[in-house]
């Protein structure tokens, strides 16, 4: 059974298993290597997810708090239990979260428009955008689903 119900958000950690796992499937080369995602590049996706779900749902896809740190948007419940993996790519062979199939078709699509850059591609991308550098030049330095709702729903709804 999905643990979401419609007004209910997942915890960041098992979101980023689900990234962690579609990351995983992707093969590299012709010896079948399994790809990964490095922890800056799924906190990244992390964002770009909230933020799509904040936009085009109207609702926030995990209640954990993301903060804008030097190199970007960073949730800092998932940064912490991955970071033992510092640069180095993480797999997850196997699908064990507990997310509804239709967020996780949801998950797919930003999956699939941004799985496919570097994460150093992704850094460039969410410092250019306002919620990320209005809270890396303020004291608070969390990102609020307010600011990032704001500013990605007229991009998103075009």
């Amino acid at each position: 059974m999905a643990t979401q119900s419609k007004n209910l958000a997942y915890k960041a950690e098992d979101v980023a298993k689900y990234f962690i796992y579609l990351g995983s499937k992707q093969v590299v080369g012709d010896n079948k290597e399994r790809e990964g995602v490095t922890n800056l590049k799924l906190q990244k996706i992390l964002y770009l997810a909230q933020a799509y779900f904040l936009a085009k749902l109207g609702k926030p896809l995990f209640a954990d708090p993301i903060e804008a740190w030097e190199f970007g948007p960073v949730v800092p419940s998932v940064y912490h239990k991955l970071k033992k993996y510092k640069s180095n790519p993480i797999i997850i062979e196997e699908d064990k979260t507990k997310i509804l199939e239709e967020d996780k078709e949801t998950l797919k699509k930003v999956w699939e428009a941004f799985g496919g850059y570097s994460a150093s591609r992704l850094v460039d991308i969410t410092h250019a955008h306002t919620p990320w550098k209005e809270a890396y030049t303020s004291s608070n330095k969390e990102i609020s689903n307010k600011a990032i709702g704001e500013y990605y729903t007229p991009l998103l709804n075009k």
